[in-house]
């Protein structure tokens, strides 16, 4: 009878460490980011390359942005521990933008990756 209480919680904690993430849009590979070239690639080969964007806009100047965004959100394992997540807890977040500016000749005029690493700290120790 031990045993299969054991196994129980071992399976309950297994899911609530599993439910500790959220992921959202597609990882962005900088190996595909790099053959990109200004005033070269196009919109089409763009798409190829990485997929459909995230958002796809047009401005005021007749030029079209394309958006490529992840982010990954994880509980810290302090999250799920009684009492331990009152006073220590958080999450690591991994975020990822690509902006891309496509000129009125429908190739690349210029593009920004953004690729950051933060903390999101919470509980009575971590106030300041």
């Amino acid at each position: 009878m031990h045993r299969k209480n054991g196994i129980f919680l071992l399976f309950l904690f297994c899911i609530f460490i599993s439910l500790g993430c959220a992921t959202t849009g597609k990882k962005i590979d900088q190996n595909k980011v790099s053959q990109i070239k200004e005033r070269v690639t196009t919109e089409q080969e763009v798409i190829s390359l990485l997929g459909a964007p995230f958002m796809r806009t047009l401005d005021s100047n007749g030029k079209i942005i394309m958006v490529y965004q992840y982010a990954k959100i994880r509980n810290r394992a302090s999250n799920f521990i009684p009492i331990v997540n009152i006073l220590n807890g958080g999450m690591d977040m991994r975020q990822q933008m690509l902006t891309i500016l496509i000129g009125k000749e429908e190739k690349v005029e210029k593009y920004t990756l953004n690729d950051a690493n933060s903390e999101i700290n919470s509980g009575l120790l971590n106030t300041k």
